[in-house]
């Protein structure tokens, strides 16, 4: 059995590998691209192409970590990962034309998804089953301060260097390295402890077995949950597409504006090591169903944040709203159905949640013909009330199988 601090070793290799790929593709790509564009001529919709094939590879390979973990093992699905990120950082460091930077974009996509939450929440509910509620709040609160200092280091590193290739071969780089550490230090955890319930107290958990995936996703219960990510996302790419937008018709300026939603995201982590810490001792059930409130209050002040006090309660609710959400519906899918087949059930809980990305699409067409953003955000604040309705009905899963 590994001793506690190999245990929090592995934990510091996986949680350093999240924050950055986090501070490095999302994060980072919407700061670099307009020195890549002014290079070489492309056209914003070309730029934004990329982008769009980040966001969808992530997801329609949210279910490969599962089938790369089974078939190789936990340490080449990182390793498998890590490479196609490094190469995929090399492509971008050396693109010269709009379809090189197609193919890198795709390709970091490919690897986000097989280094980040599937593969890490499968050694967490494996290493740590006493306590995993609360390193995986700490695991996605890394996650959330790598998407913070991001925009921030790209920022600082393009006015020192001005030279977007070396800042896409640093990232290169620092990938290889934590490539190497997943690959030496990153173990498939004991059979005992994979298997093994952890947190078994009747509040927290609601379940004591094991469900295979075919009988998980048959449930309601696991639907609400996929649901409940889902409209939360949808909410949060939205707010991510509109929002500045939005706050700058409403008489807002861009630095206002700017703090906001930095300080929006700041919450949003905050509340994942937060959730983390709560949901030992309450009901996860009740943690979503206030991270679905919160993510619906934010939504309506957003929509009428012409003042200081309604950007206040967006920039808290809405961030602590999306953070609690994340956390919770993570926990909930291992307390109902067990952290055996997790990859499996965990994976295809965030493929399903890629169709948050029709969010900005629809809110472009309210826009055009309503002339505003605000009604398309006081409609995210009703669809997340009903997601409080739905969840707060919804009971622990009963087993119909022996």
């Amino acid at each position: 059995m590994a001793t506690s601090a190999t245990r929090w070793l592995l934990f510091a290799v996986i949680s350093a590998i999240y924050f950055t790929i986090s501070a490095a593709t999302f994060s980072s790509l919407g700061i670099v691209l307009p020195y890549m564009i002014s290079e070489l001529s492309w056209s914003w919709s070309q730029a934004g192409t990329g982008f769009s094939l980040l966001a969808l590879l992530v997801g329609l390979a949210s279910a490969l970590p599962a089938w790369t973990i089974r078939r190789f093992g936990i340490a080449a699905t990182y390793g498998i990962g890590g490479a196609i990120m490094v190469v995929g950082f090399g492509l971008l460091a050396l693109t010269s034309g709009i379809y090189s930077y197609l193919v890198a974009a795709s390709m970091l996509g490919l690897g986000f998804a097989l280094c980040a939450v599937v593969p890490a929440v499968y050694l967490l509910n494996g290493w740590m089953p006493d306590n995993r509620s609360a390193v995986i709040g700490a695991y996605f609160t890394v996650g959330g301060l790598g998407a913070v200092a991001g925009p921030l280091a790209a920022n600082g590193f393009m006015a020192a260097t001005h030279s977007w290739r070396l800042y896409w071969w640093t990232m290169a780089a620092a990938m290889l390295v934590l490539t190497l550490l997943a690959l030496i230090f990153v173990k498939s955890p004991p059979v005992a402890a994979a298997a093994a319930g952890g947190e078994a107290q009747d509040r927290v958990r609601g379940n004591q077995r094991d469900w295979r995936f075919r009988e998980a996703i048959r449930t309601p219960q696991y639907w609400v949950i996929s649901l409940s990510m889902t409209a939360t996302l949808l909410c949060v790419l939205t707010t991510s597409s509109f929002a500045p937008a939005h706050l700058t018709s409403l008489g807002i300026s861009t630095g206002v504006a700017a703090t906001v939603l930095s300080t929006n995201g700041a919450v949003g982590a905050l509340s994942r090591y937060l959730g983390g810490a709560l949901a030992t001792r309450i009901d996860p059930k009740w943690l979503l169903v206030a991270g679905a409130l919160g993510e619906g209050i934010g939504m309506a002040a957003l929509s009428v944040a012409d003042n200081h006090l309604a950007l206040g309660i967006f920039a808290v609710s809405e961030g602590f709203g999306f953070g609690m959400c994340l956390l919770a519906t993570t926990v909930l899918l291992v307390n109902y159905f067990g952290p055996s087949e997790n990859p499996e059930i965990y994976g295809t809980f965030n493929l399903i949640t890629t169709l948050a990305m029709v969010g900005p699409y629809i809110g472009g067409l309210i826009k055009d013909i309503f002339g505003g953003f605000g009604g398309l955000f006081q409609g995210c604040a009703l669809c997340m009330l009903l997601i409080v309705a739905m969840v707060v009905a919804m009971r622990p899963p009963t087993p119909k199988f022996s």
